[in-house]
């Protein structure tokens, strides 16, 4: 009886997601006859409005969401490096589950450079240190790097880093010492090479870490330690 429930309920959560993505396929489909959509992202909602139509199976639908984000993160990256939708997608995750800790930390650390967009990683960075995650303290250390390399905002750059650094989990000794050298503005390339080594080694996302690997090579320090990176 219990097995039964189970394959029953996942039925009912299948038919629930993709039912949610047929409808909105044939919503773009009208959209479509004034902007043209890529048959690619016919699955992509328009803005986490769609919730009430995924009878409660939003955080399902946003898990499905994020695999097609990575797919098509992965792809782009090794063809033409374009990324027009990369942006929208992490929005519409984020908002659809807030708990989802790896959509926060890709779109906090990618989102800028890889879209040129580094209001909207200050955007998702903010949205994640609001929410109840346990790993807090490395959204607010990425804000602060975030508020550093893009905004030349020191100051909060070092609040940002120095309240990580009061959050549990967080090696404490390292970040104060960074928060420090950053409120006492250090050498800016030597300080950005650190952040990026200090981001690499603290990231479980294999598409950040790889990402981050191939820039700290590029740096003089990653020249040195190329071949320690894994």
């Amino acid at each position: 009886m219990r097995r039964k429930k189970i394959v029953f309920a996942i039925a009912i959560l299948l038919c629930a997601v993709f039912g949610g993505i047929i409808f909105f396929q044939n919503r773009l489909s009208v959209m479509s006859k004034t902007f043209q959509v890529p048959p690619s992202m016919a699955y992509l909602p328009e803005s986490e409005k769609i919730r009430p139509w995924l009878l409660g199976f939003h955080t399902a639908f946003a898990d499905f969401l994020w695999i097609k984000t990575t797919l098509y993160f992965g792809s782009h990256l090794l063809g033409d490096r374009q990324f027009p939708w990369l942006v929208h997608m992490v929005d519409i995750v984020t908002r659809l589950n807030p708990y989802f800790y790896p959509a926060f930390e890709f779109g906090g650390l990618l989102v800028p450079e890889i879209c040129n967009n580094p209001v909207a990683g200050r955007i998702i960075l903010e949205r994640g240190v609001c929410a109840p995650l346990e790993k807090k303290w490395k959204l607010y250390f990425y804000l602060g790097m975030l508020q550093y390399k893009y905004f030349n905002d020191y100051e909060k750059a070092a609040l940002c880093i120095a309240t990580a650094a009061q959050l549990p989990g967080a090696p404490k000794d390292k970040l104060s010492s960074i928060a420090e050298s950053i409120y006492k503005k250090a050498s800016p390339s030597r300080s950005a090479d650190k952040l990026l080594m200090f981001m690499y080694a603290t990231s479980e996302n294999p598409e950040v870490r790889r990402y981050l690997r191939d820039k700290i090579k590029e740096t003089p320090i990653g020249g040195s330690r190329g071949n320690d990176l894994h």
